[in-house]
């Protein structure tokens, strides 16, 4: 298997930042891994993926968002997801932000990975419910997201795309775990290359879970 995984034993309590696959710590196999990530790379899915370009006289940098880009995504194992699994109303039971940086230096064997936690919330978050074709936040104390209900449909089995000005569009990657948690991602990508020696990769994910609601 080209690329680490961290993955959620069957029957554990889920924690926000399981179910990630990363490339591996050996920078011969940078290029390959980050390749094998985001091979599936939606065109149709990213059509509103808008990156912003930076240089300078030593850097140049990149900033990606609506997109699927990342160099850490969801576990593909979970990502075999269609409309009929999801309609139901969906409790949130945590939501939050973290990043992924991954650092490479010239000529160095290995490069370094470190992880933050930007945000966490858990309690009485609200729910998302599903019918076939829409979805609706119906969710409490999360800010980011109105209250609105979308028409959408699944890319793939493992993007879900909402309808913009009469198309399908979106790189929110969503997944469905053995244990019967609902994960739903949204990335930005940043990436940051000075003067030839180093590079600097951060994906940053907010993240949902949920879990059906039995008696909605």
């Amino acid at each position: 298997m080209l690329i680490l995984a961290a993955t959620l034993a069957h029957g554990q309590e889920i924690k926000l930042m399981d179910h990630l696959s990363y490339p591996r710590l050996d920078s011969s196999y940078w290029q390959i891994d980050f390749e094998t990530l985001n091979a599936d790379y939606p065109n149709i899915a990213n059509r509103r993926e808008t990156c912003v370009y930076e240089e300078t006289d030593s850097t140049r940098g990149r900033f990606c968002f609506n997109t699927s880009l990342g160099h850490v995504q969801m576990e593909a194992g979970i990502q075999k997801l269609w409309p009929e699994k999801l309609v139901g109303t969906w409790e949130v039971i945590e939501y939050g932000k973290f990043e992924i940086i991954d650092s490479l230096v010239l000529d160095s064997a290995v490069y370094h990975r470190r992880s933050r936690m930007l945000s966490d919330q858990k309690g009485d978050l609200g729910d998302i419910v599903f019918t076939d074709t829409q979805f609706k936040f119906k969710l409490q104390n999360i800010k980011e997201f109105p209250n609105k209900k979308k028409h959408y449909s699944i890319l793939n089995g493992k993007y879900l795309t909402t309808r913009n000005m009469g198309a399908y569009c979106g790189a929110t990657g969503i997944g469905l775990t053995e244990d019967g948690y609902l994960l739903i991602d949204d990335h930005t990508f940043r990436t940051l290359a000075t003067d030839g020696r180093s590079l600097v990769t951060t994906t940053s994910i907010r993240r949902f879970i949920l879990r059906k609601r039995a008696n909605p």
